[in-house]
């Protein structure tokens, strides 16, 4: 199959004059499957940039055993992302890295729409409890039109795979740079 690596920047809080190379990314890395030809068609491409990277360029990822603080965290790098690779570490190192699920369109814009709700929470202007986060991924997945003919309780379950980890991420502008995308020492 094929998969990328996938960035979202942030071209909600642009301010008159940026640059398209001065847009900050809206949160980690993270790996996608190849657009659906729908999804293709929703994005605008600003720009396009062609570099060798080395393996050492690839964000770290993680995943747990059941996603929380006290849980058993793993991560996995340089490009090596499969579970079998991977190195057992603790949530404090690894709670700002992106997970190793594979994103699909509908994921990514639940991720998108959870971390501007988590910058508007930082920021003072809501306030919302793990429900209402919950209320509102459930809207964002069942507005999905794919998702038509997916029972309530399945789309429910796909939330709860996704959501808890999306909130234990802190917003990516949070992350010290030197710890983006790659674990703590």
């Amino acid at each position: 199959m094929d998969y990328n690596i996938l960035s979202v920047y942030d071209s909600f809080d642009v301010l008159d004059g940026t640059q398209v190379d001065e847009f900050k990314l809206l949160f980690g890395r993270v790996i996608s499957e190849g657009l659906s030809k729908r999804g293709i068609d929703k994005i605008v491409k600003f720009n396009s940039i062609k570099r060798d990277i080395n393996k050492d360029d690839l964000p770290h990822l993680k995943y747990s055993n059941n996603n929380e603080i006290g849980g058993n965290w793993f991560y996995v790098k340089e490009g090596d992302y499969f579970i079998f690779s991977a190195i057992k570490s603790d949530f404090e190192k690894v709670c700002h890295l992106e997970g190793i699920g594979i994103y699909g369109d509908i994921i990514l814009r639940l991720r998108v729409v959870i971390e501007l709700l988590k910058r508007n929470i930082s920021r003072g202007i809501i306030s919302l409890s793990e429900q209402d986060f919950n209320n509102i991924g459930f809207k964002v997945l069942r507005s999905e039109p794919s998702t038509r003919k997916i029972s309530d309780e399945d789309i429910q379950n796909g939330l709860n795979n996704w959501l808890p980890s999306m909130l234990l991420i802190p917003l990516f502008e949070e992350i010290p740079v030197a710890y983006r995308e790659k674990v703590k020492d």
